[in-house]
């Protein structure tokens, strides 16, 4: 085990390199917990502010098998590219980056083309996906609220790591993005599912009441995102040098 010198950077031993860990001090924690972000692959400590820093490395030192395994969990989330194929609304779409002008994101002939330096492409496919996912969630939305006789304050689009949307008290609306690439159905259960939020802030039968009025087959519905919605959270788009 390696022992920290005051004022050292915080690491784990993984695989034979030391991987930097981030430490956050918290006075009302009581214990260490220590998390792997499912997306960059970054360790995480939280610890209480009496513990020390040998504990810290002893209880990192303990942790490493669990840290290597999350880690090679991170490699394998699906990282999308040029060839690969991707769900928009369900269906599964060859990315297709072209590398000439326009510069914009097109969908035909079960193809997603991405115009424009291919370099760029990633970002401009992500930030149109982000852009239909508002689109269609705002609709969603919309039709929900009228039916259910509730009132939006805003609709917004985030990019949430477990949550698929949010409502508040004050009627915002947050959607994760990624639901532009489930099944139509399932999009617009989890906007119904928000919207009842509206009118009951909780998980109560009153709630679900409010749900099954507008979607009646909910159940199926929420089943899906829970065996299959991990999979669409994990997707990341690689950034190539060239579109081969």
């Amino acid at each position: 085990m390696r022992m920290l010198l005051h004022n050292d950077p915080l690491t784990v031993d993984v695989d034979g390199k030391h991987v930097p860990v981030s430490l956050r001090r918290n006075a009302r924690a009581k214990k260490m917990i220590l998390r792997v972000d499912a997306l960059t692959g970054d360790i995480k400590l939280t610890a209480p502010r009496h513990v020390s820093e040998r504990d810290l490395s002893r209880f990192l030192d303990e942790s490493k098998d669990w840290i290597a395994a999350e880690r090679l969990k991170v490699q394998a989330n699906p990282v999308l590219g040029h060839g690969d194929l991707l769900r928009f609304a369900g269906d599964a779409l060859e990315v297709v980056y072209t590398g000439v002008a326009p510069r914009r994101v097109t969908v035909g002939h079960d193809q997603l083309m991405v115009g424009g330096p291919v370099d760029q492409a990633p970002a401009r496919l992500e930030r149109w996906l982000k852009a239909q996912a508002k689109l269609e969630l705002s609709a969603d939305a919309d039709e929900f609220a009228s039916r259910l006789s509730a009132d939006i304050g805003r609709i917004s689009i985030g990019d949430m790591k477990t949550r698929w949307g949010s409502c508040t008290s004050t009627g915002t609306l947050r959607f994760n993005w990624r639901l532009i690439l489930a099944p139509e159905e399932v999009r617009r259960y989890v906007a119904a599912h928000e919207v009842a939020h509206l009118l009951e802030m909780n998980h109560s039968p009153q709630f679900w009441a409010h749900v099954e009025r507008v979607v009646p087959d909910y159940r199926i519905l929420r089943k899906w995102l829970r065996e299959q919605g991990s999979e669409l959270m994990r997707i990341r788009f690689r950034t190539p040098q060239t579109a081969d």
